[in-house]
């Protein structure tokens, strides 16, 4: 399979240095939502956390999907995707029957297809191992927790593939190619950026990291499609962020380093004090103040109010803070658990708990506030709790704007998904705004993918429904 956009159009791949190796940089200016490129995946699965919500194929939602026949364990659109999806699975198919009921994981599955993959590559096209053989790996710099992952991931693994070609494979071999899926793999998400599966890229695997991106990645089934987001001239290097943005840089700094074994250096993180210590911040003490007081990271405590200057009233509600902060992030790691399960209404009734906690302790721009408060958004969504859900998103705008680079998808998807409760409540205008917003983010990081067409669809249709509403006001007036 191969990348859609010749290279040279665009980009260019280079020796970024010692540390980051090779990286991708533009060969003429870009311009935010210019398409850097499109790629298909060389190889990829679908999460079992979504089997028979997607097709295994090309990952579309479907409320009528078709078994396999024979394993019962993949599920396709139609005869079409099946047809496709055969070359890959034939093999598969065999092996989940031979361990039913047993179901291979995500990874161990991932990486039966790369060997099965390897394998069957013919000698006259050895593409398939060249771009395996290509991927950087780091599995020399795993700690001992990662070591021990593979450890069980090995045994899953050869159960699942028997006596077949992994044979061929030494244990060293297996775990350097543990690596380089842990190093390059993609998580392939949906339009609203929920996982639905995991694929390695060959152009796309090349793109760096940084915490201040210059472009982005999104995904249109399995496709993988790569749009600028600021201006970028001619010669700047490519890049993408890794980690989630929405936390301070310690927190990102440690998820590089346990994913991909490597320490950011881009400005975001070497001077950070600024933004995390207003991720940290606690809501002034005058309750007629907005203001925060953003965590000193360099001394200790807490700086003064950044609105009325007024310092941290009493050292009993540092503790409290602290408390709570270790609290909210066992929260968090609870509801992640729970999303596992779908149990959406123990989810609310958790995140409830501790925003209540948070409340007048921590300030609105709290990253792990604003988190929760993501949380029990998702949670009144699933349980057609529109206007609570409403809230909820309304109250976490301020930390997206702010802590997102302008143009992120993940702050249009959430104006997007606003604007679609203000109109379903009936709150018009207020959605129209939002909708308008989200436009302006989406087509940048999104182009003509097909949740923008939903999305003009429905800044169209509101906008004819504010004209109906206007007319009705002035046929009132005129009868008046």
């Amino acid at each position: 399979m191969a990348d859609l956009t010749p290279r040279a159009e665009v980009f260019e791949c280079f020796d970024s240095g010692e540390l980051k190796g090779r990286g991708l940089r533009a060969i003429k200016a870009l311009t935010p939502g210019d398409k850097v490129l499109e790629s298909i995946p060389l190889v990829y699965v679908l999460c079992n956390s979504v089997r028979g919500l997607c097709c295994d194929f090309c990952f579309a939602k479907s409320e009528d999907l078709q078994r396999c026949s024979k394993c019962k364990f993949a599920r396709y659109c139609n005869r079409e995707c099946q047809k496709s999806a055969w070359k890959d699975h034939k093999t598969e198919c065999q092996l989940t029957l031979n361990i039913s009921p047993n179901i291979p994981t995500d990874l161990v599955r991932l990486m039966a297809r790369i060997t099965q993959q390897e394998q069957t590559a013919k000698p006259s096209t050895s593409s398939v191992r060249s771009v395996y053989s290509s991927l950087v790996s780091h599995h020399d710099k795993f700690n001992d927790q990662r070591k021990e992952a593979f450890s069980a991931i090995l045994v899953a693994l050869k159960l699942f593939t028997g006596e077949g070609d992994l044979h061929k494979y030494s244990d060293d071999q297996l775990f350097v190619l543990f690596g380089k899926i842990s190093c390059n793999s993609f998580t392939i998400c949906d339009a609203e950026l929920q996982p639905l599966g995991v694929g390695i890229y060959k152009i796309p695997s090349l793109l760096n990291h940084s915490c201040v991106p210059n472009c982005v990645t999104v995904f249109s089934g399995t496709k993988l499609l790569v749009h600028a987001t600021e201006k970028i001239k001619q010669g700047d290097e490519l890049t993408i962020s890794y980690t989630e943005l929405l936390c301070p840089s310690y927190q990102r700094k440690e998820d590089l380093e346990s994913r991909y074994s490597f320490d950011c250096h881009c400005l975001k993180c070497f001077s950070p004090l600024e933004e995390d210590g207003l991720m940290l911040s606690l809501q002034c003490s005058d309750f007629q103040c907005n203001g925060a007081l953003p965590r000193d990271l360099a001394g200790g405590g807490f700086a003064d109010c950044n609105t009325c200057g007024k310092q941290i009233s009493n050292e009993a509600m540092v503790t409290k803070a602290e408390a709570i902060i270790s609290k909210s992030g066992e929260a968090l790691k609870e509801i992640k658990e729970l999303e596992k399960t779908d149990d959406y209404r123990s989810i609310l009734d958790l995140a409830k708990n501790i925003l209540e906690e948070q409340k007048d302790i921590f300030h609105k721009l709290h990253y792990s506030r604003i988190s929760i408060l993501d949380k029990a958004m998702d949670a009144c969504i699933n349980l057609e709790f529109w206007d609570r859900a409403l809230a909820f998103g309304l109250q976490t705008m301020d930390g997206y704007k702010l802590y997102y680079p302008r143009n992120h998808p993940s702050v249009g998807i959430q104006l997007f998904r606003i604007g679609k409760l203000q109109v379903y409540l009936d709150k018009l205008k207020d959605g129209f705004q939002s909708l308008l917003q989200a436009e302006a983010i989406l087509k940048v990081t999104h182009g003509n993918h097909p949740l923008v067409q939903e999305l003009r669809a429905m800044i169209g249709q509101t906008l004819e429904e504010l004209r109906e509403e206007q007319n009705r006001t002035v046929q009132g007036m005129e009868l008046i």
